[in-house]
């Protein structure tokens, strides 16, 4: 039982560490439609190396930070896929003619990548010591770097401008609302995780 559970840990893992590299891979190679600093991509390289070394706190590091976003951006991606229109434009750039089908499919991991990780985390046992102190410290740097090392039309995770078109606040404020905004969801995310498995683990 334990050679079937190590191995179905190694092939997820494995397979979320190759999605991760090959998500930078494809950014490198279409910069004019992604970024290796998306952190989606970041997010799926080490909920791979979280599975791999049974780190539930490294995979609920990442839950932290992209739960809330991510369900934004199912609810506007099916929303679009079944009415044909565009909800709030988060997931535009999937419906666009001469996207490479590889960007999509990497970008499909939206859909499974939260619940998986809300599995792994079960089945690992959930140390909540530090996870916020981690997640704030995570998404900062994150910050810092999408607001260094890119401009603003490329908008890397959203630090420049809202990728919600309803949504529209100029500098510095927007980045105020950003910071407030994300350690706010960061916060409410791991109040609700910790609690759902502290309950379901009993």
């Amino acid at each position: 039982m334990n050679r079937k559970k190590d191995l179905v840990f190694f092939v997820f893992g494995i397979y979320f560490v190759l999605l991760g590299v090959l998500a930078v891979i494809n950014a490198f190679n279409h910069p004019e439609i992604a970024s290796p600093l998306w952190f989606c991509y970041i997010a799926v390289f080490l909920i791979g190396i979280g599975i791999l070394t049974q780190n539930s706190s490294l995979i609920a590091t990442q839950v932290n930070i992209m739960a809330i976003p991510i369900i934004f951006w199912n609810i506007d991606f099916f929303y679009h896929l079944i009415t044909g229109s565009p909800l709030w434009g988060i997931t535009d750039y999937f419906f666009v003619g001469g996207v490479n089908s590889l960007g999509n499919f990497i970008t499909l991991q939206h859909t499974y990548i939260l619940p998986v990780s809300l599995v792994f985390i079960y089945i690992f046992g959930l140390n909540k010591k530090n996870l916020l102190k981690w997640s704030f410290l995570e998404i900062t740097l994150i910050f810092l770097a999408s607001i260094l090392l890119y401009p603003p039309a490329k908008n890397v995770n959203c630090v420049f401008s809202s990728c919600i078109n309803f949504l529209s606040l100029g500098s510095p404020y927007y980045q105020i609302l950003w910071f407030f905004s994300v350690f706010l969801m960061i916060f409410l995310t791991n109040s609700l995780l910790v609690y759902l498995i502290r309950k379901i683990r009993k």
